[in-house]
């Protein structure tokens, strides 16, 4: 199987991308994508306000209220609801950890734990993770242990989706 790999940098900004081609183009385009649209990006330095931590907001759909599904303890984010699949389980604590900590640049530690205190299997994470990137959802930078996850526009919008699924579900 063919392997690409990638790496730039552009002023403070970094990309890198191993795998199979296909991959490696998805996350470039990505890339791309949060490139073309600064205002999107958001610093680590400043948190949320309180009354916007637990409800992240869209325009067309409405508030979302992760807190019904959502926990945080210290560094760790994790779900009080079952979610359908280890997909679902990742996007949200993806998700989680954008809004309630405005981490941008999650760590595999991050997911991890945040399965675990959700009862949540971590078999094959990394082919799932993989998949989710594949679909245009994350941006992977870094590699092996130094590999970090980045929510695309397009997987920010799918973890909303899934967040008011499972939120429906519960209620």
């Amino acid at each position: 199987m063919e392997q690409n790999k990638l790496r730039i940098k552009i002023g403070d900004h970094e990309f890198e991308a191993e795998g199979p081609p296909e991959i490696v183009q998805a996350q470039l385009a990505a890339f791309k994508e949060l490139m073309a649209n600064p205002q999107v990006q958001t610093s680590r330095a400043e948190p949320l306000p309180a009354a916007e931590q637990s409800v992240t907001r869209t325009p067309s759909n409405g508030p979302v209220a992760l807190d019904k599904i959502i926990k945080v303890e210290g560094r760790v984010v994790s779900l009080t609801a079952r979610a359908n699949s280890l997909e679902d389980a990742l996007m949200l604590l993806l998700l989680g950890q954008k809004t309630f900590r405005n981490n941008d640049s999650i760590t595999g530690a991050e997911l991890v734990d945040g399965l675990k205190r959700s009862g949540q299997s971590t078999d094959h994470r990394g082919r799932t993770l993989d998949k989710i990137a594949s679909d245009g959802n994350i941006i992977i930078t870094g590699a092996h242990r130094g590999k970090k996850y980045r929510m695309t526009n397009q997987g920010m919008a799918r973890a909303q989706e899934i967040a008011r699924r499972v939120i429906a579900s519960v209620a």
